[in-house]
């Protein structure tokens, strides 16, 4: 890696002996030589300056959908970590509804091998059960040793007894074991979230009793098994207070949500607009508001994209017809800085969503935590919230957050808040257009 100096940049690293401070930061030989309050520039490396920027250590995507192998056409893992770079995405972790899935470790093996060459590392997750049956475990141990950093079926796991071996098997690997909290039972042919909204539109529903009931199933059974339990998504005021209660229990749960559900609420779909169709569903502002006080105060753990990009073919069709999911990989800090902004001070705000895009995701998958001082590896991400959030449209995803979804939500400039600048891994670096 060759040198780069990054000028008068803030510092946004509440582990770290420089929070808050304006600092040069010299990187020479893939870690961070210096930090000081001015730093000559180098004679044969790369200065890196832009106005009001501000530097975190790298961001992690916490679950994203590259549909890659299996589906290439819609996005592709080159691709997908081109956009991740674009986002200001240092770590990206796979998701695994891939065909065939990562159930084998040769289906983990294909994914590093192929991701070696880009700055954005990709991280897979291995499924939980054979084929993503639901019926019997796959070889966790294989996986674990394989590079796979957590399992996950990308479906909720129905029998009690699969989650429980689960967790039991987790405790000795010491990987998350990932879970979709929702009662599918409750929840047949949703189209949006169950209340008054669904009823005006005509729509089926989907309860939040269907999110809530799996959740406390669930941490009955981390309770019994021990091991260590993520909630992929989390949607409602009550799950995430039942999350903040176990944690408070000592239990080893930590938990999601997205950025889009910090900004939506379920009437946003009165104009039964297809895009903002999503699982679990948009809830009412009463949950959207408990998700963000729960991103603030580290009750979830990770903010994650859920990228799940769509063709123009699969995403122009009548609202019942509409695929759930939205690409957000690149939108991913912009969407999750403009919601909490909007609810708490812009220093709180920040504070909170970088330490769901850095500290959390380290914790939730047991990864070594990472600060920006002297001598500490170079894996950091440069920004600037302040100023106007622009698409690289790097992404094939058609399904991505564009005006006729912002124009009701009252943000102060109109539009998306924090950009992306650049990105510094151990893998190499990228550097946006700005």
């Amino acid at each position: 890696m060759e040198t780069i100096l990054l000028k008068s940049v803030r510092i946004i690293d509440p582990n770290g002996p420089h929070h808050n401070a304006v600092r040069d930061v010299l990187i020479s030989g893939g870690q961070i030589a210096e930090v000081s309050q001015h730093i000559e520039s180098p004679s044969n490396g790369q200065v890196w300056e832009h106005e009001g920027s501000a530097i975190s250590v790298s961001w992690i995507d916490g679950q994203a959908d590259f549909c890659d192998p299996g589906y290439e056409p819609s996005e592709g893992l080159e691709n997908g970590l081109k956009a991740a770079l674009n986002g200001g995405i240092g770590h990206v972790i796979l998701n695994s509804g891939t065909s065939p899935c990562p159930d084998h470790k040769s289906a983990i093996h294909y994914v590093l091998k192929r991701s070696a060459d880009s700055p954005c590392s990709a991280h897979p997750l291995g499924c939980i059960s054979q084929g993503r049956e639901g019926n019997a475990l796959a070889e966790l141990h294989d996986l674990a040793q394989n590079g796979a950093v957590g399992f996950s079926d990308d479906l909720p796991i129905e029998r009690t007894e699969m989650l429980r071996r689960a967790l039991e098997y987790s405790e000795s690997i010491d990987l998350p074991v990932i879970t979709c909290p929702l009662d599918q039972g409750l929840s047949s042919a949703a189209l949006m979230h169950e209340g008054g909204t669904s009823t005006r539109m005509g729509v089926s529903g989907n309860p939040s009793s269907s999110e809530v009931m799996r959740v406390q199933r669930d941490l009955e059974i981390l309770r019994y098994a021990g091991g260590r339990l993520h909630f992929s998504i989390l949607s409602t005021a009550e799950a995430v207070q039942l999350v903040r209660d176990a944690k408070k229990e000592g239990l080893q749960v930590t938990c999601g949500t997205t950025a889009h559900h910090l900004l939506f609420i379920d009437e946003d779909l009165s104009s039964f607009d297809g895009m903002l169709r999503v699982s679990p569903p948009f809830r009412s502002d009463v949950d959207r508001r408990a998700l963000c006080k729960g991103i603030l105060d580290g009750t979830i753990d990770l903010l994650v994209s859920d990228h799940r990009p769509q063709d123009l073919e699969h995403h122009d069709v009548e609202f019942a017809l509409s695929q759930p999911g939205m690409a957000g990989v690149e939108s991913l800090f912009a969407e999750g800085y403009t919601a909490l902004s909007a609810e708490f001070s812009s220093k709180e705000a920040l504070e909170a969503v970088i330490r769901s895009l850095t500290v959390g995701p380290r914790e939730a998958f047991g990864w070594t935590a990472a600060s920006i001082e002297v001598g500490a590896p170079a894996d950091l991400t440069w920004f600037n919230n302040l100023q106007s959030w622009e698409s690289s449209k790097v992404s094939k995803g058609v399904n991505t957050i564009g005006t006729q979804q912002l124009s009701g939500k009252h943000l102060p400039s109109g539009m998306l808040q924090g950009q992306p600048l650049g990105v510094i891994t151990a893998r190499g670096t990228f550097l946006r257009t700005v």
